[in-house]
């Protein structure tokens, strides 16, 4: 569920969102009713394509999702509890925020609603590297926040960070990362500052008012990050993303492992298992009714960034299937050769898997079999 609000539109975000610091409470029942009336439309599809499908997440993003008022997560989790026949016996409920906007009021209502997941929106706290991405920055907040979530009874909550950024230091991204690992968190997401075409950071970039990011000290700060987690028992499991014991994000894991889902709300994307679908970028239209478009420019290739992106085995027979001719899966055949002689991919008997070494290199596999 996509929920579009933020009080700012950060410098580096290109996913659709919309700043307004006060939102009426007449909208959020408005777009609820919309949400209600957008799953039903899709469940409709996804079971016509996935008979079998079965509710395992369910998760709030945005925009920031803790500026909405808590019945818009009470009706639409109930709304998806009701719809759905088959159901695991624990769903991961999710929900994103900001450290601005993570009370305790909108703690204690998403618990009584049923979430049981919280992903929290740091990207750092150093005020320099915050400057640089256009992020609002409460000091008390982002020190706070981590106590608050557990008070209020969470033990499932992940920290997002952003390194690379002109100005941080490899020294700066560990003392991010440890603060989240001494506040108790269960996972990490690291990732590396893109500069995303149409964002006010890349006008800013191309105008000189701000210094481009450096591929080097970009990889120098991931790979100390990564050595640093994994001393304190957090396992790679995705080239962002960790986890402590076995926690991992599983509605991620069902986007990357290719499993069907439903995108509802402006822009959201959602896949059936057989289609995939999107809405367009415009909250007037979504409001309007306009239903999700087929997405027939999809091609089977594309998952090759799933699976080039989990620490997770996998025969390289899938890899080949997703190539049309004799010829072009004989050159896919070579590239995946290739990878492993370099040390990119670790072989075992039937499957292989990306290595550390992989990850520092993974657009430029992609790359290669693009050109096939």
């Amino acid at each position: 569920m996509h929920l579009p609000f933020c009080d700012v539109k950060c410098a580096y975000c290109d996913f659709y969102s919309l700043a307004h610091r006060h939102v009426d409470e007449s909208f959020w029942r408005q777009y609820t009713d919309r949400l209600l009336d957008d799953l039903a439309r899709q469940h409709t599809e996804l079971i016509t394509d996935s008979p079998g499908a079965t509710l395992a997440s369910v998760f709030f993003g945005g925009g920031t999702p803790s500026k909405a008022p808590a019945f818009v997560f009470e009706e639409v989790i109930a709304g998806v509890r009701r719809i759905f026949t088959r159901q695991r016996p624990e769903i991961e409920v999710s929900a994103e925020a900001n450290p601005e906007s993570l009370s305790a009021a909108v703690l204690a209502a998403w618990r009584s609603t049923g979430i049981n997941r919280v992903s929290v929106g740091m990207q750092s706290l150093d005020e320099t590297v915050l400057k640089y991405l256009g992020r609002l920055y409460n000091p008390a907040a982002y020190r706070e926040v981590f106590a608050r979530l557990r008070h209020a009874g969470f033990t499932n909550f992940n920290a997002d960070f952003i390194t690379g950024v002109p100005g941080q230091s490899v020294r700066s991204t560990i003392t991010d990362v440890d603060f989240a690992v001494g506040e108790g968190v269960s996972h990490v997401s690291l990732y590396q500052l893109t500069i995303e075409p149409g964002t006010l950071l890349k006008q800013r970039i191309e105008s000189g008012a701000l210094q481009r990011p450096s591929d080097t000290r970009q990889l120098r700060q991931m790979e100390a990050a990564v050595r640093h987690l994994e001393k304190r028992d957090f396992h790679r499991y995705e080239i962002s993303n960790f986890t402590k014991g076995y926690a991992p994000c599983l509605h991620n894991l069902i986007y990357w492992t290719g499993r069907p889902y439903l995108g509802l709300g402006v822009s959201a994307h959602g896949f059936t298992g057989r289609r995939r679908f999107f809405h367009a970028r415009s909250l007037e239209k979504y409001l309007a009714g306009a239903r999700p478009e087929e997405d027939t420019a999809a091609s089977p290739r594309d998952q090759l960034i799933n699976l080039l992106r989990l620490r997770r085995p996998f025969h390289p027979a899938k890899v080949l299937t997703l190539f049309a001719g004799a010829e072009a899966r004989a050159s896919a055949e070579r590239v995946l050769t290739a990878a492993t002689e370099r040390g990119w991919l670790q072989k075992n008997k039937k499957t292989v898997v990306p290595t550390a070494a992989g990850f520092r290199f993974t657009d430029s596999l992609l790359a290669e079999f693009w050109r096939i």
